[in-house]
């Protein structure tokens, strides 16, 4: 019986020691974002205020393909669902993604 406590006792200890493993820091949660350049984007300001989290992309080889006459690109962290909602209701359209960012294209006369 005391060899059966025992081996319950090792067991135990070594599943409640399993579990305090930590998480890497590099691996991305919902509430972290790499810098738009890290992602490969070139951001100009803040959008559409300057303490938005929102970023006005200038031209890069990471939005090229994404480029529509009329319209300018904006991204904003993917986390971030308020403002791309915000964003929606101006008129902006999700149409692509890079690492942590969502990127929304809007008319380019919402652009000041």
């Amino acid at each position: 019986m005391a060899r059966f406590s025992l081996c319950l006792v090792f067991v135990g200890a070594a599943a409640l020691l399993s579990g305090c493993q930590s998480v890497a820091p590099e691996e991305p949660t919902i509430f972290e974002y790499t810098s738009p350049e890290i992602s490969g984007l070139m951001p100009v300001r803040p959008f559409p205020n300057p303490d938005d989290v929102c970023q006005l992309l200038g031209d890069g080889p990471a939005t090229a393909a994404l480029k529509e006459d009329g319209r300018r690109l904006i991204a904003c962290p993917k986390h971030e669902k308020g403002a791309m909602e915000d964003r929606r209701k101006q008129g902006a359209r999700v149409v692509g993604n890079a690492t942590h960012w969502v990127i929304l294209s809007i008319s380019a006369n919402r652009v000041r």
